[in-house]
């Protein structure tokens, strides 16, 4: 018997007119592994939410057809009696940590399902031992990294015992080193304890050798459904949608052009920056230490590193996010480590990890015009530069939608188009992979890059994908606890097996 049946199942938010889930049909073994994939906004974590009962429950819309879990109709059970059963693992950990402890956080289920003491705590030690946390009870979660986190939020999980895993792209956050543990741990849950998984992600590459079966999605519907050894005899589908395709499949053409040529002229540079150093109240140690560098205009330069390393916080201190411990820093000539924020507007543009942090007007169109209009643009200049930017995007359909509508990955389109529009020297992005189908994720930096080349201008982006960074980084800085461990061409940084091994990927 199947442990999950879906039957002619629909989904409508209530701000679309067009549904976002269209009719599927299929079901999942117990203790199968699906790997769930797609291009952005194809429905993946609609799917996935109703699977654990959060639609109908505790979203709004229109659901017509049917998810039973062992037999049971999901959206006539009690959301509580799903959530026993089946557990949800979000994109980002701190979306669903609400503790301060690591012990607290994981006894939180147990408790509002009134569990005795004795068994919580039992449940506790087994949960953290099953993914590598032992002795992890009294930590601080916001002192722990973004591996650590997701692992704690896994701990919950596998204290619940849940019969069904699901999980939305959880590693998207994750450098290669935390990506290959939370996703050991999953495998061992659905081999050695016989949790159902079903994962959604863009990364094929690193989920397919540990799944049975997978989904393909487009536009709401199931376009592939099939075991793994018949998943990938065709590629054309995953081309056709711009999804990544194992490598070792047969015939895998490349999604994009390679890298061009570049072009630097290396003059006074945009930015120069001369012994930073940055310290986080209330620590003992530099998150950035000593780091010197100038990057010319008309370059593109990756940022790379294990998580903690020091990327966010070099990106912000570019930003003027943050001020300096100590050293200097100066855009275009000028030293900028006392300049407001307000002065490097239209200078200095950033786009965070988190693109919510971003997003606050009420359509996407007037997300893209903000900027703009704050400095004043004329109205005929504003509108052009909307349309083209919201084109460039791939936003141009999406325009009247609310931003917090959408998918995660058109979400950071959408603040990727909303910084592009101010048109600033300097274009800072963290990590802009996260969510992102391949295609899009092309479509996006090709238009940055071009941009960069033609205007003169500098890209600087963090990130933990090598893929990116060979083929659009032209320089890499490696950072290792805040201090550079190299600086130069990709294509050496890559060719050497210790120095990654240094820099944790």
């Amino acid at each position: 018997m199947a442990c999950i049946e879906i039957e002619n199942l629909r989904f409508t938010y209530p701000s679309r007119e067009i549904p976002t889930l269209h009719g599927i049909t299929t079901h999942v073994p117990r203790g199968a592994f699906v790997l769930l994939t797609g291009p952005t906004g194809c429905g993946k974590s609609t799917l996935l939410r109703t699977l654990n009962g959060l639609i109908p429950h505790a979203s709004a819309g229109t659901l017509t057809g049917t998810v039973h879990l062992n037999g049971k109709d999901i959206a006539t059970q009690r959301l509580a009696t799903t959530c026993q059963q089946v557990s949800l693992l979000f994109q980002n950990p701190d979306d669903q940590l609400f503790c301060t402890l690591v012990e607290d956080e994981i006894a939180f289920g147990l408790e509002n399902l009134g569990f005795p003491p004795e068994e919580i705590q039992e449940r506790i030690t087994i949960a953290l031992e099953q993914v590598g946390l032992s002795g992890f009870e009294s930590r601080q979660i916001s002192s722990l990294s973004g591996g650590e986190k997701q692992r704690v939020a896994l701990a919950a999980v596998c204290a619940m015992r849940s019969q069904v895993l699901l999980l939305d792209e959880p590693t998207s956050h994750l450098d290669p080193k935390g990506t290959r543990e939370i996703l050991n741990i999953v495998n061992y849950l659905n081999k050695e304890i016989g949790i159902t998984v079903v994962l959604a992600t863009h990364r094929t590459q690193e989920v397919a050798p540990l799944c049975d079966h997978v989904w393909l999605m487009e536009d709401g519907r199931l376009c592939l459904d099939l075991p793994k050894a018949d998943a990938f005899q065709d590629v054309t589908p995953y081309q056709r949608l711009g999804v990544q395709v194992p490598v070792d499949v047969p015939s895998n053409a490349p999604t994009s052009p390679p890298k061009p040529a570049a072009n630097v002229e290396r003059q006074e540079a945009l930015l120069n920056i001369q012994n930073l150093h940055f310290r986080y109240p209330n620590t003992d140690k530099d998150a950035v230490c000593d780091i010197s560098c100038e990057v010319p205009g008309g370059e593109v330069l990756a940022i790379m590193g294990a998580n903690g390393s020091g990327k966010t916080t070099l990106i912000h201190l570019i930003a003027g996010l943050l001020r300096p411990s100590a050293g200097e820093m100066w855009i275009d000539g000028k030293l900028c480590n006392r300049m407001k924020l307000h002065q490097l507007a239209g200078k200095v543009g950033i786009v965070f990890q988190d693109p919510d942090l971003l997003l606050q007007a009420e359509t996407v169109r007037d997300e893209v015009a903000f900027g703009p209009k704050n400095l004043k643009f004329l109205r005929k200049t504003l509108e052009e530069r909307v349309d083209r930017t919201l084109t460039r995007f791939d936003l141009q359909n999406l325009g009247a939608e609310a931003p917090y509508a959408l998918s995660r990955g058109q979400r950071q389109r959408t603040a990727v188009a909303a910084t592009f529009s101010l048109y600033p020297d300097l274009f800072l992005l963290d990590e802009p992979t996260t969510g992102q189908d391949a295609q899009h994720l092309y479509q996006l930096m090709d238009e940055l890059r071009n941009e960069i080349r033609q205007a003169h201008k500098t890209l600087i982006f963090a990130t933990h994908d090598a893929e990116l960074t060979l083929k659009y980084a032209d320089r890499i800085l490696l950072l290792r606890d805040g201090v550079v461990i190299y600086d130069g061409d990709p294509e050496s940084a890559f060719a050497d097996r210790e120095l990654l091994q240094q820099a944790s990927l």
